[in-house]
């Protein structure tokens, strides 16, 4: 058997809840731009990809009270010149997600991260267990071209443990009856 087979078969052959688990991974500031964001740390919570990728839903603030929700973004909403622009000669490493501003504490994140900034993007590196952590955060000002550099953070892994699965909410169905 080739591997692509194989591999296609193990992935089916695993229960749906374990390829799709969620994750969080949490991390110590390594660096001072880390420390003054979030001195307790951060946490990801994320959805393990069929490839072995992850997708971030939320980034906690780990020992204090707050999380933004964050969705992938694309390169192109980041305006003229995209990460390039942004980062300068740096290749960028890592996956891209915006900050949701709507949902959560997206909004006190974004301005946290990077004041002055009226959209922010994470450029997430690979989540590995055991794996230290960059995290470069960009914003684009109001009324500006691009996006602009605003910290290059570092973290140090922590710890990390799965998230029991989420039952759907109960419904309940009127019988029609009085008292159903």
């Amino acid at each position: 058997m080739k591997r692509p087979a194989a591999l296609v078969l193990v992935l089916f052959a695993m229960p749906a809840a374990a390829r799709a688990a969620d994750r969080i991974y949490s991390y110590e500031p390594a660096s001072d731009a880390a420390r003054a964001l979030a001195e307790t740390g951060l946490s990801f919570e994320f959805k393990r990809t069929l490839l072995g990728g992850a997708r971030v839903l939320r980034v906690i603030q780990t020992g204090d009270r707050g999380a933004a929700a964050v969705r992938p973004a694309s390169e192109s909403e980041l305006g003229a010149g995209g990460l390039k622009a942004a980062l300068g000669p740096e290749p960028p490493s890592g996956d891209l997600y915006a900050i949701r501003p709507d949902q959560e504490d997206g909004q006190a994140f974004i301005g946290a991260v990077c004041p002055g900034a009226e959209h922010a993007w994470l450029l997430i590196g690979k989540l590995e267990r055991f794996e230290d952590l960059a995290v470069q955060a960009v914003g684009r000002d109001k009324g500006a071209a691009g996006a602009r550099l605003c910290a290059s953070l570092a973290f140090s892994y922590r710890n990390d443990w799965t998230l029991p699965p989420r039952a759907p909410p109960r419904v309940r169905f009127s019988t029609g009856r009085p008292g159903g």
